[in-house]
């Protein structure tokens, strides 16, 4: 298993903790969407996560745009407390997915 995998397992999987305690909390009917929201992109970071070891590019980038709108969920329920519980799941899934940048590409083996 590569660090990509074990990393972006770990952040979706805080990520997925995080939005149902945050739905579970929720006092109104905003910070339960911001909830659901940060658990499909959660959900989407622990796809990237699954797919790292074969397409390290693509995962890379499932794994930034999970970060990215799970960060662009939070303002939805109209405060920026809940950005500081995703920030944890926001910054282990941006890293895992700069660490997929980083792997060298491999070279496609001719077929001839």
């Amino acid at each position: 298993m590569k660090k990509q995998f074990m990393l972006g397992l770990v952040g979706a999987i805080l990520g997925i903790i995080t939005a149902i305690f945050v739905i579970l909390s929720a006092t109104s009917s905003d910070q339960t969407l911001s909830g659901v929201q940060a658990a499909l992109f959660s959900s989407m970071g622990l796809m990237g996560a699954a797919i790292a070891n074969k397409e390290t590019r693509f995962a890379g980038w499932m794994l930034l745009l999970s970060a990215v709108f799970i960060t662009l969920s939070a303002p939805v329920a109209g405060t920026l407390n809940l950005l500081f519980l995703y920030m944890p799941t926001v910054v282990i899934l941006g890293i895992t997915a700069i660490l997929c940048f980083m792997e060298p590409e491999k070279e496609m083996a001719d077929p001839e």
